[in-house]
């Protein structure tokens, strides 16, 4: 992107961009946002670490190299809970056996 284009998209002067970039200084969360557009996963923290994954092709890529649709990762929760019921069902049905 050019620097017209980065200052565009995150609603800031021509002049702060190319004050960060003489100064080689950014807020932190300018920095994570110019990631994202570059397609790199900002470090969020040692809780939410997505270091090494990435954007790309509609896809989300994990470091090993698997690709996952915005469908697969909403239907994660779902399979998920019912995996959850299951196990919890299974469970209930063993202490009926015995």
């Amino acid at each position: 992107m050019t620097k017209k284009q980065v200052a565009e998209y995150l609603e800031i002067s021509p002049g702060t961009v190319a004050n960060y970039e003489k100064t080689n200084h950014a807020p932190k969360v300018i920095i994570e946002c110019l990631l994202l557009l570059g397609g790199k996963m900002p470090s969020i923290g040692r809780r939410n670490c997505f270091e090494g994954w990435s954007f790309g092709n509609g896809y989300l890529w994990s470091p090993s190299g698997e690709k996952f649709t915005s469908g697969e990762i909403l239907a994660s929760r779902i399979t998920k809970k019912l995996a959850d019921e299951l196990y919890e069902e299974n469970l209930r049905l063993r202490k009926q056996k015995t």
